[in-house]
Formats: C-alpha cells, sequence, structure tokens
C-alpha cells in the first residue's frame, strides 16, 4: 500500500475499534484500517469534532481506554513532534491525496527555497519595525507583534511579551484580543481571560470569549454558549453560534435552524457556517424539510449547508438551478468551481472577460474568482491576483465619488486588504513573490497584513489556525 493513495479510489471504512465499542470513520482505500496506517506511515488529516483539521499528520499508535483513562490515538505532527488525540475528539480520519501533502510544509520554511525564506525573512523584518514605530496605535502594533510571535525571528520574545502583558492587564476587550493573539501564534488561550471575556458587559470581549472558546474547543465554556446562542443580539450570536458548530453541540440546534431564516446577513451566514460544520443526519433531514419550505436566501442558506454536506440533490441544483440566478450565481459559481466542476469554472472565466465597473464589491469578487481558479490549477490566476494585491486609488470607479480621492483611497485599501487574506488562504508559496511590494507599503495596516500572509505561508500551522479564525 503507497503512503498516498489518489482521490478517485477513495471510499468510506468504518474501523471498529477495541475502544469501548467506539468507532473511528476513515475515509480512504475500501478495507483499509488503522494498522495499515501505522505500518505505511501514511499522512493523513484528523478532522475534530470541533470541526478543525490537522493535516500531514502520521498515526504512530492507538491506545485503548483504561480504567483511569480515554482511548487516544497518538500521532508525529508535521514538525515530526509526538501528539495524540482521545478518540472521542475525532470525527474522521481522510487518508491524504499526494498532490495535498506535496502542497505542505513539515516544518516552518523546510521547504522554501532560498528566495523563499527571504521573503519571509524580509516580512518579518518588516514586522519588527513597524512594531517598533507603531506604540500609538495598538491594533498595528499587535498585529505587528502576532506576526513576529508566530515566526523564528530573533526578537520574537519581545513581541510574546508584549501579548503576554496586553492578555494580563485589566481591561478585558483588550486582554481578550491578545489572548486570541497568542494562540494564533501557539500559546495556549488562558483559560481565566475567556472566563472574563464572558464574564464582562462589553458586547465585543463576550464575542471574542465565545470565538475562543470554540476555536479551542474548550467545552468547559458550553453553558456560557448556550445562554448566547438565545440573545438575539447581532454583536454576540454569531460568534456563539459558530462555536456552537465548532464544537458540534447539538442542543443549539433549534435556535441555528430559526437563525437560517433571520433578516440580517450576519445571523444568518453564523447560521450556514455552524450547521455545515456540525452535520449529522438529523442536521442533513431537516435542511431537506426546509428546502421545501423556504423561498429566496433562506433556500439559498439551506441549499449551502446541504452543498456542504454533500447532498446530491443539493449539488444538481446548485448548477443547474442557483447558478442561473443573478442573486446567487456568483456564491454558487465559487463553490463549484472550487469543486472543479466545469459549469463553475466557466462561470468565473466568462465573468473575467466581461467589463466591471472597478469598485469594491466587483474587485474583492475578482481577487475571490482569482483565488479560486488558482487553487483549481489555474496558474494563470496568479496575475490577476498580483494585480489586485497591488490596486490603486485611481483605478476605483464608483458612480458619484469619481473625485473623492479619501474613498477611492479607502476601497483600495480595502481591496488589497482582501487580496492578501485571500492570497494567505492558499498557503501556497508560489504565491510568496506577490508580497514584497506589499510587504514595504507605506500603508502599515497593508504592510502588515502582507507580512501576515508571508508568514502564514512559512508556518503553515499558524496559516491553518488564522484561516480557521477568519471564517
Amino acid at each position: 500500500m503507497p503512503k498516498y493513495v489518489p482521490a478517485l479510489i477513495y471510499g468510506l471504512c468504518l474501523l471498529a475499534c477495541p475502544l469501548s465499542g467506539a468507532q473511528l470513520k476513515i475515509i480512504g482505500p475500501e478495507g483499509v484500517t488503522i494498522e495499515d496506517l501505522i505500518r505505511e506511515e501514511t499522512y493523513v488529516t484528523f478532522v475534530l469534532t470541533s470541526g478543525a483539521r490537522l493535516t500531514n499528520t502520521r498515526i504512530t499508535r492507538v491506545h485503548e481506554e483504561t480504567s483511569t483513562t480515554e482511548a487516544t490515538i497518538t500521532f508525529l505532527k508535521v514538525d515530526d513532534k509526538p501528539s495524540a488525540f482521545t478518540v472521542s475528539a475525532v470525527r474522521e480520519i481522510r487518508v491524504q491525496d499526494e498532490r495535498l501533502a506535496q502542497r505542505r510544509r513539515r516544518a516552518l520554511g523546510a521547504s522554501l527555497s532560498n528566495d523563499e525564506l527571504k521573503i519571509v525573512g524580509q516580512a518579518t523584518q518588516r514586522a519588527l519595525e513597524i512594531f517598533a514605530a507603531s506604540k500609538g496605535n495598538q491594533d498595528i502594533r499587535m498585529s505587528a507583534a502576532l506576526v513576529l510571535a508566530a515566526s523564528t525571528h530573533e526578537k520574537k520574545s519581545d513581541s510574546l511579551r508584549y501579548l503576554q502583558g496586553l492578555a494580563g492587564g485589566n481591561d478585558v476587550p483588550t486582554a481578550m484580543a491578545a489572548t486570541t493573539l497568542l494562540y494564533l501564534a501557539g500559546i495556549p488561550a488562558d483559560r481565566e481571560v475567556i472566563q472574563a471575556g464572558f464574564e464582562s458587559g462589553n458586547r465585543q470581549a463576550k464575542a471574542s470569549a465565545a470565538r475562543l472558546a470554540g476555536l479551542t474547543n474548550n467545552t468547559a465554556f458550553l453553558p456560557q454558549l448556550r445562554t448566547m446562542l438565545h440573545d438575539p443580539t447581532i454583536e454576540t450570536f454569531p460568534s456563539a453560534a459558530k462555536a456552537i458548530g465548532r464544537m458540534g453541540d447539538r442542543s443549539g440546534l433549534p435556535e441555528l435552524y430559526g437563525a437560517m431564516r433571520a433578516l440580517t446577513e450576519v445571523k444568518g451566514e453564523a447560521a450556514v457556517f455552524a450547521l455545515s460544520r456540525m452535520g449529522g443526519e438529523e442536521v442533513h433531514q431537516k435542511m431537506l424539510e426546509m428546502l421545501e419550505e423556504t423561498k429566496g436566501v433562506e433556500w439559498f442558506r439551506v441549499l449551502r449547508v446541504l452543498y456542504a454536506l454533500e447532498d446530491n440533490r443539493a449539488k444538481k441544483l446548485m448548477k443547474e438551478v442557483a447558478l442561473g440566478q443573478p442573486a446567487y450565481q456568483r456564491t454558487a459559481a465559487l463553490l463549484l468551481a472550487a469543486d472543479q466542476v466545469w459549469e463553475g469554472t466557466l462561470f468565473l472565466r466568462n465573468y473575467l472577460e466581461k467589463a466591471e465597473d472597478p469598485n469594491l464589491k466587483n474587485l474583492v469578487f475578482k481577487a475571490k474568482v482569482a483565488e479560486t481558479l488558482f487553487m483549481a490549477g489555474d496558474i494563470q490566476a496568479k496575475n490577476l491576483l498580483q494585480e489586485l494585491v497591488n490596486t490603486r486609488p485611481n483605478t476605483i470607479y464608483t458612480k458619484g465619488r469619481t473625485t473623492d480621492m479619501d474613498f477611492k483611497i479607502r476601497t483600495a485599501t480595502e481591496v488589497q486588504l482582501n487580496a492578501l487574506v485571500l492570497i494567505e488562504n492558499t498557503g501556497s508559496r508560489n504565491l510568496l513573490s506577490l508580497l514584497v511590494g506589499p510587504v514595504e507599503s507605506a500603508n502599515p495596516l497593508v504592510a502588515v497584513n502582507a507580512c501576515m500572509a508571508a508568514v502564514a505561508i512559512g508556518n503553515p500551522e499558524f496559516g491553518d489556525r488564522l484561516k480557521e479564525m477568519r471564517y
């Protein structure tokens, strides 16, 4: 059995383990067992019950449950450091496609070329400059500190001390923000800070606490999250809903079903995310019922959940119905193209041939098109990403704002920031060269986000945590 198996022959296996009757779901070649994966040192992806994923791991042993300990799976991470999960924390194990494994780095910068390492080094040095020069702008300084904390720069410890100082301060929103950044840099989240966030009267702090509880799968905070899920406040409900979805807490399903019909987009989108992550037959059947009962935007939300759950009818409707409706076709095309469905790819390519006003909405969508096509194997999309990440104010056109230079500058910056996040999300070292210019931008907001993208590509574990947080 080879270490990597082509995705086309993947099947679904359930391995019955002598772990108190537990079953581990393995998605891979028919009949594959844990023993096969261990013996052949096969690379796998763990999909946790929280929805989080850990790629490029190799299972080394399964430890049975004892009278005092839970059953666990021991594995080697991408940097060959041993770690373990409890069996109950694992939703499924996916045997990796060879192409996926080749795209990922085994450790920080280990497979980067000298030129690529120079770009990452340039980014960390620029982050140090921004960190030193932005004492009057805490948000920028904290972002620069995160870049340094996730890097191998010799001044990394200074940034960590700065963030730890903020995390230990009395201002709860700031402490929550700093604790989140420390988590992104690989430092375990302080439970007391999260607790303080939940207890705070500040809605921003509560939302941050909910988000971090979900990202860290800290089920001790489920009572607070369940309470927040009953709170219709738009500032806190989305973070609680996503956390509930990540943790797979099915007691929140009635509220999530109700939020699918919400008038506010942010609540509806949070419900789509949570239900897609939670999955399961109960959610699947409820979405099939709602598909018949809903119309308009609510129908499309339901369809997207079903599509995420790989429902065959949803795949057909996405291609034959949603792709033809102006209100939904852009999102439908991105989803289909990401799965390499030709109709979606064709729509996106045709879109790029059209003359559209270079306003914020169209340019951000164009950036998403470029990222989707690039990840689907279209190397030419790199050129479009380069164009967008270097957007200039004089290229912006919005009817009624043609002479408003401040507006054009803000719009160009927002387009650049969106493009940088999309480059970051790819994790592709082939896009590192696009970051050289933005890293040296005179705009510290653009520069620090370019630095973050570069370090996220150089440090895949940091990149994965960052990407998950952005959902």
